[in-house]
């Protein structure tokens, strides 16, 4: 059996039957008699009969006028009496026209109901004598009596039959002729005399349109996971050039067969383009996965609709309606009645066997066309990207069809027809009723592109591709990383950030992607340069010396390691057998902070975009040969597999940070649920933030926590630990609280949210109650859930940001509502944009009224000396919160040395939210006056009993307000006071700064929060270095995930605001 990638089933929908509407007869028969009857006619269109139930250029209704119209009148025997060209009008001779909406329910020409809702008719009077007659209309064709190529034709009813229409393909609209005979009302519609008899007689005629179209729709609701496929283009393909005017036409130009030798082929009939273009991702228009798996085609104007799976199998009836519309556009074609040939499945038999093995895409091979040569078919374009361990795979294929009224042994393209084809593609290989082009390179190295790895730093992923040896004995296989980027992937272009540094295949050890298990969460060497080449990151030989592959059927880990005896992570490599090997390449995101002060983070830091990273694999037999994924090897020189179709490197995006849900809290006696739907920012300027679709299947489940808190659900699923989703869906369910608990209580849970074939991952932090709380189980401090807002009072709710607080000084906080940013929505910002409010400040009161302005320079700064011998280390007095105390510097670092402590950056949910919104002014603006927004801030969070703790870091994003904002250059200083999280920038970076921290090149602008400690800590000679000497407060950089002590130079020795988080004594 020929191994193809991927072969999909068809499931044709066919609406067909060949019975007819039969009456008793009325006046058809006996003697006619002398006279002349004034004859009452009406031309009706048989309507579209449905079978196998663009970009073209042809609407699906254009072939459904009548704009001309011929009665032709013969004797019995088929002998040319008269002709009557009607014109329009309504006097004797002249037609009328109007919409038939008095139809017969089902289609004239079968017992299923007609494919088009309604058809014009015409209705004419005509004075003939009484005579048995063949009465014959013509639409459409102005120069059937002034053509002296019909002439001769027209003299006989044969001849007139025998007409041939030639197709027109530059305006497909002419191609509407149409043909049909006239009978007496009542009669047997299939005798075509019609005896007129009597002063008054009602005839009528349906007519045929001598052309058929096809609308197609494609289903992959029986796809596997982590399939994809991008439609580009469906033709019709070998359309006839010809077809008689009124009598069956089958092409043949073979003088052996014993059929008539007439007309001939059009290899190309119209074509609807769905898309094109080469990046196959999710923006892709015309897109089909198992979550995704439905799209049908309108217009040109409308383009495609593409239908969730959920959505689809709820209305399948309605959909098919939809996407078969009458008016959706169509590829049209003249009849070819081919009779009936061999089954068209692939495999008829089901024995898992081709019945017709190979391409058969050319005119000698055996089983070309199925063996129609003359017939008319369907060819759908597509590129394919399987992300399928042991089916791994991409490329352009080619699908075809023969077209017919069943999906068996018919290949009559009959005339006046509909035919409503749907593509079902079905798993991936093992049903095969598809013809299918693709060949697989043999030699080669097929790999999923894209790829995708975690936004986080320190995670994995494993990477699967297919070897294809030839026959050749596998040596070695090696990784190198070609391009690794720090900055954004394809940003759009109003968004500023130093490109002079995003160099493509340069600098590789700033960028997020290693191939080796991350060992140090911060580096700490001088040269980001240095330890990427000294500890190989970005190169690794896969199988150790010395060791064999596995023998078929089997697989086999290999594991290496760096000096230190530390794992660079396990390889895993599948024997399938003849020749082929799975392997599955272990790829990781690297250290939180790559040197803290260049900026450089394994963290992906944008919400609205990757970043890339390219990779080469090469292997080497054991004869010396090699083969690669871009056919050349790692010095650029052409190898074995140099000249495969398909021959492309890896490409391996980090997907975009997700803080949109990061949290949700409710309060002790609050259970409602809420809505999660994962949703991002298109781009950085954006507005709105959209949902997105999964690359692969998904899943949510509660990975640890309180037992027993809380289930997750969707609409069609009962409330579990665990959900999920298909390839191509949305990432959707609900959070499910079960009751309440008392207010000394606190419930927690951490939900895991794996995406894009589970090589991502997001949590999502849930607590219900806020009474103080340790995360380390009881040995810890207890941490209150709420900001300070005055000396006597904190915020209502943990969202709340609370006030902003000079240290040392509590009698003076500023409400949270002074701190808001000079614009909403606040995006597109630049240096000119942040409006200084100092002088128009006011103190915060216990329950927010009666609140007193006040300027900054009147709020009373510390004064004190942090540098001398014996520098004192103040601390704030006052507080008036009963049994609790500012956080020390103690208590943070038992945060940031705990081993099984971490933080989370993102948007927390509170008691009045309900789900997951949109407007970034409602995602980010929670105050106490708009509570059912959401607020960013930071996550510290328990690894193993989901205990989790809140920082936010203020409505406007700037957790900060600075003493000195000349730092930056005096030219963009704002002044004393200023709102700004950042401590030493007031604009962009100066070049020759930005050149070594890219990333802090709009530092000026990135979001973020300080909190003040209980006290100045000198902290001199401390063990952890010089950034925990001299330290005033906590540092909580949003944009670099940096949690990390705040120096008391940063902070202006005090004379900056923060916000202060208090603990149980």
């Amino acid at each position: 059996m020929k191994r193809n990638f991927l072969t999909y089933i068809l499931l044709c929908i066919l609406l067909l039957g060949s019975a007819a509407c039969q009456d008793d007869p009325l006046y058809n028969g006996g003697e006619t008699g002398e006279g002349e009857s004034l004859v009452s006619a009406t031309v009706k269109f048989k309507p579209l009969t449905p079978a196998l139930n663009g970009n073209t250029r042809t609407a699906g209704n254009v072939i459904k006028n009548i704009e001309d119209l011929c009665v032709l009148l013969y004797n019995e025997k088929g002998e040319l009496l008269k002709t009557y060209p009607l014109t329009k009008g309504t006097g004797e001779g002249q037609y009328q026209l109007s919409e038939d909406k008095d139809r017969p329910d089902n289609n004239p020409d079968s017992n299923l109901p007609p494919a088009e809702a309604q058809t014009p008719h015409a209705d004419f009077k005509l004075k003939i004598p009484y005579g048995r007659y063949r009465i014959y209309a013509v639409a459409n064709m102005e120069d059937l009596l002034t053509n002296d190529d019909y002439s001769e034709a027209i003299k006989t009813a044969d001849g007139l039959k025998s007409i041939s229409l030639q197709w027109d393909k530059d305006e497909v609209a002419n191609n509407n002729q149409m043909f049909g005979y006239f009978t007496v009302t009542g009669s047997v519609q299939n005798d075509e005399v019609a005896v007129i008899n009597r002063a008054s007689v009602k005839l009528h005629a349906w007519i045929r349109r001598a052309a058929s179209k096809v609308t197609i729709a494609y289903d992959g609701s029986d796809l596997h996971e982590n399939v994809f496929i991008y439609l580009k283009s469906v033709t019709i393909k070998d359309i006839p050039t010809e077809c008689y005017l009124g009598k069956k036409s089958t092409i043949n130009t073979n003088p052996n067969d014993d059929i008539e030798d007439y007309g001939g082929l059009m290899a190309d009939g119209e074509s609807i383009t769905y898309a094109e273009g080469t990046n196959y991702d999710e923006h892709w228009p015309a897109r089909i996965t198992k979550g995704q798996s439905y799209y049908y085609y309108i217009d040109n104007a409308q383009k495609g609709v593409s239908v969730a799976k959920a959505e689809y199998d709820s209305k399948k009836a309605e959909y098919a309606k939809l996407a078969h519309g009458e008016t959706n556009e169509a590829l049209f074609f003249y009849e070819n009645m081919q009779g009936e040939g061999k089954d068209k499945r692939q495999d008829a038999n089901d024995d898992k066997e081709l019945d017709a093995p190979g391409l058969n895409n050319k005119p000698g091979d055996k089983y070309y066309k199925d063996q129609k040569p003359y017939g008319t078919y369907i060819e759908v374009k597509a590129y394919y990207v399987s992300n399928v361990d042991g089916r791994v795979g991409n490329g352009d294929i080619i699908y075809r069809f023969m077209l017919g009224k069943d999906v068996y042994k018919d290949y009559n393209a009959e005339r006046n027809h509909h035919y409503k084809l749907t593509l079902k593609f079905n798993k991936y290989a093992n049903d095969v009723d598809w013809h299918i082009e693709y060949e697989e390179p043999e030699p080669g190295i097929e790999v999923p592109n894209p790829y995708y790895i975690s936004y986080l730093y320190n995670h994995s992923m494993m990477l699967p591709l297919k070897i294809r040896t030839g026959g050749q004995k596998i040596k070695q296989i090696e990784a190198r990383i070609l391009d690794n980027r720090w900055g954004p992937n394809e940003p759009a272009s109003d968004f500023v950030y130093w490109k002079k540094m995003d160099l493509a295949y340069q600098n590789q050890w700033n960028g997020f992607l290693s191939l080796r298990q991350t060992k140090d969460l911060n580096v700490t060497t001088s040269s980001n340069e240095t330890y990427y080449k000294e500890n190989k990151r970005g190169e690794r030989e896969y199988i150790p010396n010395g060791e064999t592959l596995p023998i078929p059927g089997e697989s086999k880990e290999y594991e290496t390691f760096d000096n230190q005896g530390n794992s660079d992570g396990k390889c895993i490599v599948r024997n399938e057998g003849d020749s082929v090997f799975h392997v599955q390449l272990p790829m990781y995101t690297r250290a939180k902070q790559l040197i803290k002060t260049t900026g450089y983070t394994g963290n992906n830091p944008y919400v609205a975009y990757q970043r890339r990273s390219e990779v080469k694999i090469v292997v080497t037999f054991t004869n010396g040969s090699k083969i690669s994924t871009d056919g050349t090897d790692f010095s650029g020189n052409p190898l074995l597999n140099e000249d495969n179709k398909n021959n492309q490197n890896p490409i391996i995006y980090q997907v975009r940070r997700i803080v949109n849900p990061k949290g949700v809290w409710r309060s002790h006696d609050n259970d409602k649920d809420f809505h999660v739907q994962l949703k991002r920012l298109p781009k950085e300027n954006a507005e709105r933030f959209e949902t997105f679709t999964s690359e692969g299947p998904w899943k949510a489940y509660v990975y640890c926590g309180t037992d027993n808190f809380i289930k997750l659900s969707d609409e069609t699923r009962a409330s579990t630990d665990t959900i999920g989703g298909e390839t191509g869906s949305t990432i959707d369910f609900r959070i499910k609280f079960n009751g309440t608990c008392s207010p000394q209580e606190n419930r927690y849970a951490i939900i895991r949210v794996e995406y894009h074939n589970y090589t991502c991952y997001h949590l999502i932090f849930v607590r219900q109650g806020d009474a103080p709380d340790d995360l380390f189980d009881g040995t810890g401090t207890k941490w209150h859930a709420h900001n300070l807002r005055t000396s006597s009072k904190e915020t209502d709710s943990p969202l709340e940001e609370g006030s902003l607080f000079k240290f040392l000084n509590l009698a003076q906080p500023i409400d949270a509502m002074c701190n808001k940013n000079s614009e909403t929505p606040w995006i597109e910002i630049t240096p000119d944009k942040f409006k200084n409010n100092a002088d128009k400040l006011l103190i915060a009161t216990d329950n927010t009224e009666n609140k007193q302005e006040i300027t900054w320079s009147a709020i009373t700064p510390p004064d004190f000396n942090p540098w001398g011998d014996t520098p004192p280390e103040p601390a704030f007095d006052n507080l008036e919160i009963h049994n609790a105390r500012i956080a020390s510097f103690e208590d943070f670092l038992n945060l940031y040395q705990g081993e099984d402590i971490a933080e989370g950056y993102g948007v927390l949910y509170g008691d009045e939210s309900q789900e997951t919104l949109n407007h970034i002014t409602e995602v980010y603006g929670y105050d106490y006056e708009n509570t059912r927004r959401g607020m960013r801030g930071c996550f510290v969070y328990n690894k193993k009993n989901g205990k989790n703790l809140f920082f936010p870091i203020g409505a406007s994003g700037y957790g900060h307000r600075k003493q000195d904002d000349t730092k930056g250059g005096n030219s963009n200083s704002k002044g004393p006071g200023i709102l700004r999280y950042a401590s030493y920038q007031n604009a962009f970076l100066p070049d020759a700064t930005a050149n070594n921290t890219p990333l802090f090149y709009d530092i000026y602008m990135r979001p973020g929060a300080v909190y003040w400690l209980n006290k100045y800590s000198r902290n001199k000679g401390h063990s952890m270095g010089l950034d925990f000497e001299y330290v005033i407060g906590w540092d909580f950089n949003y944009f670099t995930f940096d949690f990390f002590p705040y120096g008391v130079s940063a902070a202006n020795t005090g004379k900056d605001a923060c916000f202060i988080r208090c603990v149980e004594k």
